[in-house]
């Protein structure tokens, strides 16, 4: 399901749990130490945001959460995405808390089977919720876990993520085009089944809205409103359509897909951003790139006139425009954006 085979395991790029920046200002990060995971990390803060703004209505003042606090929104935004993972009913959480000795029947079906152990995989215990509640508990039972800078956290939680919505689920969700049934995209980068396992809760490979038949091919695309976002420079391409399931969520909280990476986009005020997405006008969006080693906010001040004309798209080669804009344009066309004396991220 991950990998597409049974030999490969992850990389040490994936070997690490989700941990806070100690930056001033960005005690909301998630912090990401090497290539390879950032569709997860993004994803995982996004949900963080959503518990911080949404929840706990901390507005401006995420900036400086406690590790307590943090800790706190972590286990919910885990615990969300594994919940609707498992479509509302039930959810597995698998935690390796220990060195679990394996029979010697696992043993051997390992080796027959040709698996190839990887130090923690096959040491799994997994946990089964019929309620958030449940969830949440175990979550918290076993952060420091999920946490660790240096442990497997992240695997811990894809492998979470895929059980919670079910082996055969996710095979179905990604059955569509031959050759995709994987989870890992190329170089051990997230692909985006991945990533929308994790956003809605189903590994689908389109972004757009619902159903479309493509000459008898039925391709499956985002069935529900996100509870958060995303945006893609792939849009700006052309390569690409977002749906608005996706490019206007429940929350103004994006997951940004751009040059092959995944990083956030978010408003600290709500009700500002509705208002500006349904009338036009000035905003206010926080950029945080878990990857970057970001040592201060990133606040791009977004002015949209509804009534504009969509830029021209110029020579892609000769295009300096920084690709956050153009992501930004897909949801708000022609809007002006303000790095407020940042260095534009080119």
């Amino acid at each position: 399901i991950i990998f597409g085979n049974r030999k490969q395991k992850f990389n040490s790029a994936w070997m690490q749990g989700f941990f806070q920046s100690k930056a001033e200002g960005l005690g909301y990060g998630v912090v990401q130490t090497a290539g390879g995971p950032c569709g997860v990390l993004a994803t995982v803060q996004a949900f963080l945001l959503r518990d911080l703004l949404v929840v706990e209505r901390l507005g401006d003042s995420v900036a400086s959460i406690s590790p307590a606090q943090f800790k706190r929104s972590l286990v919910k935004g885990l615990s969300y995405i594994l919940w609707q993972a498992g479509g509302g009913h039930s959810a597995v959480v698998a935690v390796m808390s220990g060195k679990r000795t394996l029979s010697g029947d696992e043993e051997g079906n390992m080796i027959s089977l040709g698996y190839k152990p990887d130090g923690f995989t096959e040491h799994m215990t997994l946990y089964e919720g019929r309620s958030v509640a449940e969830i949440e508990d175990v979550v918290n039972s076993n952060i420091r876990y999920f946490m660790d800078e240096t442990g497997p956290g992240i695997p811990m939680f894809l492998y979470s993520a895929v059980l919670s919505r079910g082996l055969e689920r996710v095979r179905g969700d990604m059955e569509a085009l031959e050759g995709s049934c994987r989870l890992m995209g190329q170089h051990d980068y997230c692909s985006q089944e991945m990533v929308n396992l994790m956003l809605v809760g189903r590994a689908v490979q389109q972004v757009f809205d619902g159903v479309k038949d493509l000459d008898g091919l039925k391709l499956t695309g985002i069935h529900k409103k996100g509870e958060v976002g995303l945006l893609t420079l792939f849009e700006h391409y052309g390569s690409m359509h977002v749906g608005e399931n996706l490019k206007e969520p429940i929350h103004p909280i994006w997951v940004i897909c751009s040059e092959s990476h995944f990083s956030v986009l978010f408003g600290t005020n709500p009700s500002s951003v509705k208002r500006v997405s349904q009338q036009g006008g000035t905003m206010d969006l926080l950029y945080y790139d878990e990857l970057s080693k970001q040592e201060a906010p990133i606040k791009l001040t977004v002015n949209w006139d509804t009534n504009a004309e969509p830029l021209a798209i110029i020579d892609f080669d000769k295009d300096l425009t920084p690709p956050l804009e153009h992501c930004i344009r897909t949801r708000f066309p022609a809007a002006s954006v303000d790095w407020n004396g940042t260095d534009p991220i080119l």
